[in-house]
């Protein structure tokens, strides 16, 4: 059986460094930005317009008033597309109308309520015009200004003469007319009703029983009913600028907030009318209708555009809240062009900051949209690096590992700081050590010399470690270093001396034999590795010059 060849741990190693790379490098890829997928997707396949769905239109509508049972088979009936077209709106789009109105026809009371530009009043009154039987007679539209609560109550709810005899307003009438005709649909639409007190507008007795429809209100003598056919849209202005703020004492009489969020595709429609506007009045000579028209049709400005539209709101509402938008018909839809991308920005800006709320927008806030847009799609802090931190942050894991990571990283600063100063002092006193050894080998100073200088600098050492400057071990090792040198001088001292003295006795007869002259050449050559390089030249050359001559 053949043996498997080893893999060469070389090999595992380049391995192991690719595959760390690559998981780096996916690491600090950012993810897709859902926003600019849903931008795409917009500007690929907007959303249908009235025209667009004429038979769908007119299907609702007779279904809506069952209708349908009183046509001819296979017969559509546009009365629903018609009432929608009169006046037209083209950048009304089909969802939007349909939508509220099934939301209406189940709780009919109910807060239509939408941001700056959302198009909420025209919303309001062509579905009360698509819901009532009649468009006309049976809708009635209530405008309401600041200031105006008691005139509006008596115009519309009611007033008592001189003579303390009340006399019923238009509402009241309307809902009499309601009663009278109870298979018909009647809509009250009351526009810009957080303008004004609604528990002002109908009165105490109304404002009571619209809590519990048990019991009739009395009004002039007579019980008052809401009738069971009335529907009422109360538009309402969503986030700052209302002089009252909804509550759930409101909701509980009114019906429940229905919010009209900004719509990209009627942004998108306004773009392709004001295009076709455009070509209308295009003669080719302008080469800033021709700028116009380039960008009208760009798909990828267009897809910038809807995506700003989409994440700029989405900024709005996650740091100050929902009604800080701008909808698709207020002054961003201007903007369209590239080069005016700092006049879309600067929209938002003034809006915000107008209001004064929180902290002040600035153009350092729409880097991220800026990033989204360069990198054709990616979300700025989402990859793999950034989202733990993020989530450490929402954890509040973050600053304590911030405040540990700082105070070790503060500390190995501080104790290399320290370690290098010391490791320089010992240097400092090593290297003085060694000149003066240095010195000695060289006989440029004698033993003693050495030796006194030497012991001065662990003298030095010494107090330093007293002192704390320097630690024991560091001390200790310096100590040691020093001893050694002097352990050489001495014993170079030493053999220096037993030299002299075996010399000075082979020539008390003032000869040197060939006897004597090798024991002193074998004992120089034993001591050679032991005493200064110098010094062993010195007494050899002595020896050399006495055994000569």
């Amino acid at each position: 059986m053949q043996k498997k060849t080893p893999i060469p741990p070389r090999l595992l190693y380049v391995l192991a460094v690719v595959t760390g790379i690559i998981l780096i490098w996916l690491g600090t890829q950012n993810r897709p930005d859902p926003t600019w997928a849903e931008a795409v997707d917009i500007v690929r396949q907007p959303c249908p317009m009235l025209e667009d769905v004429v038979d769908s239109t007119s299907l609702y509508y007779s279904e809506l008033h069952h209708r349908s049972k009183y046509l001819p088979s296979g017969t559509l009936d546009s009365t629903g597309f018609k009432i929608l077209a009169s006046p037209y709106l083209r950048t009304l789009s089909w969802y939007r109308i349909r939508n509220f109105c099934r939301e209406a026809e189940k709780r009919k009371f109910i807060v239509l309520a939408g941001v700056t530009g959302t198009g909420t009043t025209k919303l309001a009154e062509k579905a009360a015009s698509f819901m009532a039987t009649d468009p006309v007679k049976n809708v009635i539209t209530i405008k309401c200004s600041p200031e105006f609560d008691l005139e509006l109550h008596k115009k519309y709810i009611g007033r008592e003469d001189e003579k303390n005899q009340f006399h019923p307003g238009l509402l009241l009438d309307f809902w009499k007319r309601c009663q009278q005709n109870p298979q018909q649909k009647f809509v009250c639409v009351i526009d810009n009703f957080d303008k004004i007190n609604p528990e002002t507008f109908f009165g105490p007795e109304l404002w009571e029983h619209m809590s519990s429809t048990k019991e009739a209100a009395v009004l002039g003598g007579k019980n008052i009913d809401i009738p069971k056919n009335f529907y009422m849209f109360s538009v309402a202005h969503l986030g700052p600028g209302s002089r009252v703020e909804f509550n759930e004492e409101h909701y509980k009489r009114l019906g429940q907030q229905y919010e009209n969020p900004p719509d990209a595709c009627e942004l998108l429609e306004y773009f392709d009318q004001y295009r076709k506007e455009t070509l209308r009045e295009f003669k080719g000579d302008s080469s800033e209708k021709r700028a116009e028209l380039s960008a009208l049709v760009s798909t990828a400005n267009r897809r910038r555009m809807v995506f700003y539209f989409l994440k700029a709101n989405a900024m709005m509402r996650k740091r100050y809240g929902p009604g800080y938008e701008l909808g698709q018909g207020s002054n961003v839809r201007k903007s369209y062009r590239p080069e005016r991308l700092f006049d879309l920005k600067n929209t938002y800006i003034t809006h915000i900051n107008s209001l004064g709320r929180g902290k002040p927008l600035q153009n350092s806030d729409f880097d991220d949209l800026d990033y989204t847009v360069s990198t054709l799609g990616l979300e700025p802090h989402t990859n793999f690096f950034d989202r733990q931190i993020t989530w450490l942050n929402d954890t509040g894991y973050l600053v304590e590992i911030t405040m540990v990571t700082a105070t070790a990283l503060l500390t190995t600063l501080i104790g290399w700081w320290i370690f290098r100063r010391r490791e320089k002092m010992i240097r400092n006193y090593g290297e003085k050590a060694q000149i003066i050894y240095n010195a000695f080998e060289e006989q440029q100073v004698s033993a003693e010399e050495s030796s006194k200088e030497l012991e001065r600098i662990k003298n030095e050492v010494n107090d330093l470690v007293l002192q704390r400057k320097l630690n024991y071990n560091e001390g200790l090792y310096f100590m040691a270093f020093v001893d050694d040198k002097v352990r050489r001088i001495d014993f170079a001292r030493n053999v220096s001396e037993n030299f002299l003295e075996l010399f000075n006795a082979f020539m008390e007869d003032d000869v040197l034999t060939e006897n004597e002259y090798l024991k002193l050449c074998q004992f120089l050559q034993s001591m050679k590795h032991k005493i200064p390089e110098e010094t062993y030249q010195t007494f050899i050359e002595k020896v050399e010059s006495v055994y000569r001559s």
